[in-house]
């Protein structure tokens, strides 16, 4: 991924793991703790972890075409990155109790599942764009090709 590219990847990725994330409190709230209410700062934790969710992104960025190893490798850190900086900021940086250890396994999977379905999602963008380009190219080159018959028929 390149400059522009990586810079639209980074933000789609932040608004795709904060509508995540609102979603996985909703239903990690409900599930395991109905009886808290939130106030307004509540509204905040969805993009302070969609910007620490993000900051591992930038381990992708390369000038070259990755090899699957690499990427694979690389997706691997990304994931184990997220992971220890998401639970940190949740148990150490106060968000949650650190002694309500309850929450971390349902927090962990929850943060690999927002990862698997950022990734998706962003794949699934990515070939839709991919599509739409072949699509265009085809079209441009049955224009160009029947350019230069009507042009030898002259």
């Amino acid at each position: 991924m390149r400059g522009k590219e990586f810079i639209k990847t980074l933000f789609m990725s932040f608004f795709i793991i904060v509508t995540l994330v609102n979603v996985a409190t909703y239903i990690l709230g409900i599930t395991l703790q109905p009886e808290i209410q939130f106030g307004y700062e509540a509204l905040l934790s969805p993009l302070i972890y969609g910007f620490f969710g993000v900051l591992p992104f930038a381990i992708m960025y390369s000038n070259r075409e990755l090899s699957v190893r690499q990427l694979l490798i690389r997706k691997s850190v990304q994931l184990l990155l997220i992971e220890v900086l998401l639970l940190y900021i949740s148990f150490g940086g106060g968000m949650f109790d650190p002694s309500n250890t309850r929450l971390a396994m349902p927090l962990a999977g929850s943060i690999l599942i927002i990862y698997v379905l950022v990734n998706l999602i962003l794949w699934l963008l990515d070939l839709n764009t991919a599509k739409s380009l072949t699509n265009e190219l085809i079209d441009f080159q049955k224009n160009h090709n029947e350019a230069d018959i009507s042009v030898s028929d002259d």
